[in-house]
């Protein structure tokens, strides 16, 4: 029995049939193998244009991903505090940022930052703005696309369409834009393992293709199957002439993600959760999954095996550091890719 419900879409084979090898990348953007090598070749870009720029401010609330490029430049990281609700710690950026500084703003799991907040701070101190989108690939902020927002911005394919890999690096301020020609590549081995994921039977337990966890990411480790900056770090040609099918379907994938996302929040107990309700659904955001807090650790490892037993992956979203807030290391996402319908396939799970 396959998965009924993953957190990434599966890849559909009869894709490779609609392909279109003649549409032109905008010139704003580039094209990478996924969001962090984006990261790392924008943040160069950046550094080559203002090299005074050393430290780089990320929330604690982050995948480990993110942490790699940043430590391959050997820029100094200072974190900020994310809080249960996923607000931001104002009081912290506005006494420490200078022109010297750049922020990262992760826009959580579709779900718009205070771009308000990051575009006065600029104005105030002129510091540099990367917008990672690599959950909210499709929401805006006050009709406004996220990826037209902060000085660079990128997103990740992969976690949001049935794609191989991909990412886009939007150029903003173009004092940093890249004049290299970004070619793509053929699919790699992991890659196409990954194609074939649909069609993986439940007995086999391990991983299809490169979707090994990162959750005890080391910087002093070896971590060269997450990221090599000297390995091809281009999209594959797959999905580089794929991705623009997608995006010519924006209005149905944000439909049904938002029905499966309502799905979850009519059906989990709220005796059992915290429930982030500053987190607005609105016309503009296409949710990348259903986030929420278990109210203690039993609660959370219980939903996990119960989504296990019935193939729906259910994961714990969070990281080691020891000054994450303490809720949001009980932070659990739940599946709503556009494919599925959430709400049948609960009604079935409660039959049985």
């Amino acid at each position: 029995m396959n998965k009924q419900l993953t957190i990434q879409p599966n890849f559909n084979i009869i894709d490779i049939f609609k392909m279109d090898f003649s549409h032109k990348n905008k010139s704003n953007y580039e094209l990478y193998k996924s969001g962090r090598y984006a990261l790392y070749f924008g943040l160069k870009n950046i550094l080559s244009a203002n090299p005074k720029l050393k430290n780089v401010y990320i929330p604690s609330f982050v995948c480990p991903q993110v942490l790699m490029p940043l430590n391959s430049l050997k820029l100094n990281l200072v974190f900020y505090q994310i809080d249960e609700n996923l607000l931001i710690d104002k009081d912290f950026l506005e006494k420490n940022i200078n022109s010297e500084c750049i922020i990262i703003v992760i826009n959580y799991f579709g779900f718009s930052s205070d771009w308000e907040f990051f575009d006065s701070l600029k104005n105030k101190t002129s510091c540099t703005l990367i917008s990672d989108n690599c959950h909210s690939l499709f929401s805006k902020y006050k009709g406004k696309e996220l990826n037209q927002y902060g000085d660079l911005s990128f997103n990740s394919f992969r976690k949001n369409l049935p794609l191989l890999s991909g990412s886009q690096l939007f150029y903003n301020n173009m004092d940093y834009k890249n004049s290299a020609n970004i070619k793509m590549r053929s699919p790699n081995l992991s890659e196409l393992f990954y194609m074939m994921r649909s069609f993986k039977p439940s007995f086999i337990k391990s991983r299809l293709g490169d979707t090994k966890l990162v959750g005890h990411y080391r910087p002093d480790g070896n971590n060269k199957y997450f990221f090599d900056p000297s390995s091809e770090n281009k999209i594959d040609l797959i999905s580089g002439n794929l991705f623009n099918n997608y995006f010519k379907c924006v209005h149905s994938i944000t439909s049904h993600r938002q029905k499966n996302y309502r799905a979850w929040l009519n059906y989990l107990p709220q005796s059992e959760f915290i429930f982030i309700n500053n987190l607005i659904l609105d016309k503009d955001t296409t949710p990348y999954v259903f986030p929420c807090i278990a109210k203690n650790e039993d609660i959370m490892h219980k939903w996990i095996q119960w989504g296990n037993r019935r193939n729906i992956s259910i994961i714990n979203w969070s990281n080691k550091r020891e000054d994450l807030n303490t809720k949001l290391r009980l932070m659990l996402l739940f599946p709503i890719i556009p494919d599925k319908n959430v709400k049948k396939i609960l009604e079935d799970v409660d039959k049985n």
